[in-house]
């Protein structure tokens, strides 16, 4: 359980339960998903943040059992070098519990820290869907990400699979049992390619042809859940630190001089939360897809996108702007003001604010849980607007976020951050704005897969094909039978009739 900086990818490894992994195991693979890297060149799942190093807390025996330690013992692993926690595991709690409580209190005491959880796999069961209140402690957490799943494309796709701007059936659903929105962003989870792990093995390969969804092959493998979910998530969010500590903001390109190095947790998580974009809706199978809305209690605030969340010059589609480690004091008022500029060739059409805090954990089974209530609004062409979809301010939810659509050159929006009732004298919080702020267009070529993403047309015209056939088959069928019939009784008739009439001679 020594510190080893030197390590090429494990710096840490605690045997909390025991010192492997089993073959094929979870571990591994949410591991490989985060920080994964073949040593000789490239490989087929290289992981989000293949450059990142990992300290491995062992909470797990073969048998699929957990035995963590007490809450703070396992939120230090690493520590002081690990700013995020990825926790692929939970209960079905779906009220705020005491691990909630330590999860958020670690939190709040390590500004830097931010804890990534998985939000579950219970939103159907039991031959029922879409069913609510199931995101389990400790993604039910103030602080923490709770992370669902949406689904996968391409080869790593089931058959009857629709695309990834759905929802995989799974992912469970909030509300938490005090009304707060979770989860709160989604990633792409069903049928995840990453590493395999075999004990009796060293140096495991890929395979001459990669596993397909839900499959093994040589050191590769297919899972799903949202614990496959929460390490995307996760190494996105070492890649926003990366961002921030490199220099890259905020003109997009690397600058030494403009290296940020401690970015706060709540600023790496309002980046992540700004920038989620919408899915279509839930695909339940044979049981058809469900609508989804934006900040519901499917999708929070929608899937990950980094595109759509910092700015690199000629890479992404917005620029940014960040305030964080911000103060409020009770009862007042900060106020922001951001100007559209598109003179560069940017060509965002919307403004996205978003504000996130880390506050204190409450008490545990608490009904109203958020302690220090700020809200955010956006005053814009003479309207307030008000976060989360909302038509007024938000006092259930600890994060915060206006999207304006439509937005021109020259206009400016006026960002208010509201202390509305505070426990404490004043709040920290961080707060990010995206938009057209004087950068570069977009360059790359191409649409990505959720905007081509047509599969739920594509099974209807399959559904429907497949209801003219059968119903051309059907057709055919019912009018052979008819003509069978029809000639069976005029056969029939006219035998009849000859009969009849031998009889009658005869007679």
């Amino acid at each position: 359980s020594t510190f080893d900086v030197s390590a090429r990818k494990i710096d840490q490894y605690v045997p909390f339960v025991d010192g492997d992994d089993y073959q094929y195991g979870h571990g591994t693979h949410v591991a490989g998903t985060i920080a994964g890297k073949r040593y000789d060149g490239e490989g087929a799942a290289d992981g989000i943040a293949p450059g990142a190093k990992l300290a491995v807390a062992d909470i797990g025996n073969r048998n699929g059992d957990l035995l963590p330690p007490n809450d703070k013992t396992l939120l230090s692993t690493g520590r002081p070098e690990a700013q995020i926690h990825s926790a692929s595991w939970g209960s079905e709690f779906n009220f705020y519990t005491s691990r909630a409580r330590n999860f958020d209190q670690f939190m709040f005491e390590n500004d830097e820290f931010l804890i990534i959880i998985a939000a579950g796999n219970s939103g159907s069961r039991d031959g029922k869907f879409d069913v609510p209140n199931t995101v389990g402690d400790p993604a039910v957490a103030k602080n923490v990400i709770a992370v669902g799943a949406h689904n996968s494309w391409g080869d790593s796709s089931a058959v009857g699979n629709l695309g990834p701007s759905y929802v995989a059936d799974f992912s469970s659903r909030g509300p938490t049992a005090d009304g707060r929105m979770k989860p709160d962003i989604v990633a792409v989870g069903k049928s995840v390619l990453s590493a395999g792990a075999d004990p009796n093995v060293v140096g495991e390969c890929d395979p001459s042809r990669n596993p397909g969804p839900n499959s093994r092959s040589e050191g590769l493998l297919s899972l799903q859940g949202t614990s496959m979910a929460t390490p995307v998530v996760s190494g996105t969010a070492a890649i926003i630190r990366q961002y921030f500590r490199d220099g890259y903001y905020p003109s997009g390109t690397k600058k030494s001089t403009d290296s940020y190095p401690n970015p706060s947790g709540a600023l790496v998580k309002a980046v992540l939360m700004n920038g989620a974009q919408n899915l279509k809706g839930v695909d339940n199978g044979a049981n058809g897809v469900t609508d989804i809305k934006s900040y519901d209690n499917n999708q929070g605030f929608g899937r990950l996108s980094l595109q759509d969340s910092v700015y690199l010059a000629g890479q992404t589609n917005v620029q940014l702007k960040v305030w964080d480690r911000e103060k409020v004091i009770d009862q007042d008022t900060n106020t922001y003001n951001v100007t559209i500029d598109k003179s560069n060739g940017c060509q965002a059409e919307n403004l996205s604010v978003t504000l996130v805090w880390v506050e204190e954990g409450s008490s545990p089974g608490c009904m109203n849980c958020v302690l220090n209530d700020l809200d955010l609004s956006v005053s814009f062409r003479g309207e307030t607007y008000y976060p989360n979809g909302r038509q007024s301010p938000d006092r259930t939810n600890i994060v915060e976020r206006v999207v304006i659509n439509g937005v021109e050159g020259g206009e400016t929006a006026v960002i208010s951050v509201n202390a509305h009732n505070l426990a404490w004298l004043s709040q920290t919080y961080a707060l990010v704005a995206t938009g057209c702020f004087g950068g570069v267009a977009n360059t790359l070529q191409g649409e990505s897969v959720f905007d081509s993403d047509n599969s739920q047309q594509q099974r209807q015209i399959i559904i429907i094909s497949v209801c003219v056939v059968v119903g051309v088959l059907l057709i055919g069928c019912v009018t052979y039978i008819c003509i069978r019939r029809r000639k069976a009784r005029s056969s029939q008739g006219f035998n009849n009739d000859f009969n009849e009439g031998e009889f009658d001679e005869r007679a």
